[in-house]
């Protein structure tokens, strides 16, 4: 498949093969072929899209994420001591961070992956664009998330959490391992507790499943809160007083409570009672007494939500600290089933959107055997990224023909298929197992928060460029270094099916960092401590969210003064992700062995699966048959057409009918 050095620009004219109608072009959507060198891809990629470049580069990052990343220098240098030099002044601190964690990233690359460095430099070359902004470009986003998850941790630390819940009134003895402890009857039956380092603990702790099961109609359901003293307690002495934007208390009046989809708040309801309590008063103790009773033989979710007194003003306007929704999920007396048998699943919100998605299917799964698999992304579109989509089909001189499905100045794409057939997506997976916390635990006041590893669109790249199935991508990588926490599923051409959830394995624990599973139900290593596979319905299936299935313990320690829990003591994104997670199951389930490519796009599409705000691209992959169905350039990215290519007629400079 080798040609002279030369770049084709193909616009997207082929027709969408659901339709006989000719698709027409959104402004937003391009596909470009390159071949030649890693310099010389790099140059046509920057010459050709040189507009667009600047545009996301200015849209994406000049005006929206790096101005919103400032708003987090306060919370930081308050820790941190180097971010509170002059450098960091005026506005500067995001894209000084953003750089200098860049350049240690290319550092590492400079040893590793040399090639695509030199791609990058041609990207800068020729869009004429400085080097420093290509590399923020290509590696903003490892940095951005895990220093979101660093942030977003500390903001956390100072708002209300859950430490008890109890299910009281009404309750005996029943002959039930009611909280799923291993105990029937004892004392705490009735109490949801943290379950971490292969043991439980008191105290309340987040669950993918149930919290408890087989609870009376009539019982009282009892929270207990407690709200941290704030981030003075950081500098080490334990007389400084708190600062502005620090713990002042708790705050009844913002207790809100969803049962199903009712709300209730202690403002406007008297079934919710609330008392200070706990050590120096910094808990509150709310008795919420469900009006009319509970459902009988049901499942039933409550979202926990409050807030405290304290005064931040950044961002305006003036607001308190609230903690993240808090979803509980439990059944009532003749449900009949276990905890881990009952998922996590809720109710919808009406605030929050569907995570990142993917999911493969083959043999029995699909509806004429053939490997699929299917992927929308969505994370921090602003407005911006769609706009600037782009599929990129490379010939490289040394290496395997590929396309990933990206965007204008970034060599890499969140997904990716090459001439063999081995495709790959991503999705972040939050986490506090991350370089820049590992620099913290390290260096204490004087951390730098700089990222380390590759780069995970890096990673997808490799892939594509030098591995041929599953086997062969898992046998060579199982042991490269992670920027941050992701879940890769990739498939092949035969069927292969896997996923790798991975972190950075900053603790340097065995069989950690990089944790492997597929579907099939022979294998332990797929299965969960019940016997239940991880992320499949069958044995030719296999999906991911934004949250960790498989590598739940995560990280659990000490940095600093405070536990660097797993995510899903702390995530935003666990109970979105966990919700839609097991959606996407169900309907996997429904049409399993009659998924075919349109049905694959009808699952896609479902609704309670679509963020509607942060939409990026979408993308179905058929190895076997090296098609690509890509929808692009608009909002979300699944409302607009599939269109078709088959990779050896793309590179050929031919688009698919």
């Amino acid at each position: 498949m080798k040609h002279p050095n030369w770049i084709i620009l193909v616009l997207l004219c082929s027709s969408c093969m659901f339709s006989c109608m000719e698709a027409q072009q959104p402004a937003y959507r391009e596909v470009v072929v390159l071949k030649g060198s890693p310099y010389e891809r790099g140059y046509e990629h920057g010459r050709i899209l040189s507009s667009k470049i600047r545009s996301l580069y200015t849209t994406l990052l000049s005006t929206s994420m790096i101005p919103f990343l400032n708003r987090e220098q306060g919370d930081v240098e308050s820790f941190l001591e180097e971010y509170q030099k002059p450098l960091y002044d005026d506005g500067r601190f995001s894209y000084e961070m953003l750089l200098e964690s860049g350049q240690a990233l290319a550092d590492e690359l400079e040893l590793t992956h040399p090639e695509m460095l030199s791609e990058m430099h041609g990207v800068a070359d020729g869009s004429g664009m400085p080097y420093d902004q290509i590399l923020i470009m290509n590696t903003f986003v490892d940095t951005m998330l895990a220093f979101r998850s660093v942030t977003f941790f500390i903001k956390q630390l100072q708002a209300p959490h859950l430490i008890e819940l109890e299910f009281v009134g009404g309750v005996t003895e029943d002959g039930v391992d009611n909280n799923g402890d291993g105990e029937t009857d004892d004392d705490l039956d009735w109490s949801v507790r943290d379950y971490r380092q292969g043991r439980f603990q008191d105290g309340y702790g987040p669950k993918p499943h149930a919290a408890m099961v087989e609870v009376p109609t009539d019982a009282r359901i009892v929270i207990r809160l407690w709200d941290p003293p704030g981030l003075a307690s950081f500098s080490g002495d334990p007389d400084a007083e708190p600062k502005p934007g620090e713990y002042q208390g708790m705050d009844p009046d913002t207790i809100r409570l969803q049962l199903d989809d009712r709300v209730y708040t202690s403002v406007d309801c008297d079934c919710i009672q609330t008392r200070i309590w706990g050590e120096e008063d910094m808990g509150l103790e709310v008795v919420f007494t469900p009006p009319g009773g509970l459902p009988p033989a049901s499942v039933v979710a409550l979202i926990v939500q409050a807030g405290n007194i304290s005064e931040v003003n950044n961002p305006p306007p003036l607001h308190a600290r609230f903690m993240r929704d808090e979803r509980v999920v439990f059944t009532t007396v003749g449900y009949g089933k276990a905890p881990h048998q009952v998922p996590n699943l809720g109710m919808p919100d009406g605030r929050s959107q569907p995570p990142a998605l993917g999911f493969g299917v083959r043999d029995s799964a699909s509806a004429d055997g053939l490997p699929r698999l299917a992927h929308h992304f969505a994370l921090l579109d602003s407005n911006t990224a769609h706009k600037h989509s782009v599929l990129f089909a490379h010939e490289p001189d040394d290496g395997k023909a590929f396309a990933v499905l990206g965007w204008a100045g970034i060599i890499w794409g969140f997904s990716g298929m090459n001439e063999d057939g081995l495709s790959y997506m991503i999705t972040p997976s939050d986490t506090m197992d991350n370089p820049l916390v590992d620099r913290v635990r390290k260096s204490i006041m004087y951390a730098k928060l700089l990222s380390s590893g590759v780069p995970v669109g890096l990673k997808g790249r490799r892939i594509l460029e030098t591995m041929a199935d599953v086997g062969e991508a898992e046998a060579s990588l199982a042991g490269e270094p992670t920027t941050f926490g992701w879940n890769m599923l990739l498939g092949d051409a035969a069927g292969g099916l896997r996923v790798w959830e991975m972190d950075s394995n900053i603790l340097e624990e065995a069989d950690q960092g990089f944790v492997p599973y597929g579907p099939e139900a022979g294998d332990p290593a797929n299965l969960d401590e019940w016997g239940m596979r991880h992320a499949s319905v069958g044995e030719d299936d296999l999906r991911i969210g934004a949250h960790f299935q498989k590598n739940r313990p995560d990280i659990d320690t000490q940095i600093l003064i405070f536990d660097a829990q797993p995510q899903r003591y702390w995530s935003s994104f666990y109970y979105r992700s966990l919700r839609t997670f097991l959606i996407l199951g169900e309907k996997i389930d429904r049409l399993y062995g009659q998924i075919d490519l349109a049905g694959t796009i009808d699952i896609l599409r479902s609704p309670e699966l679509v963020d509607s705000r942060d939409s990026m691209n979408a993308v179905v992959f058929e190895p076997t048959l090296l098609m690509l169905h890509v929808a692009m350039g608009q909002m979300p990215a699944t409302d607009g057409e599939f269109i078709s290519f088959h990779l050896p007629t793309l590179l050929a400079g031919g688009v698919t009918e």
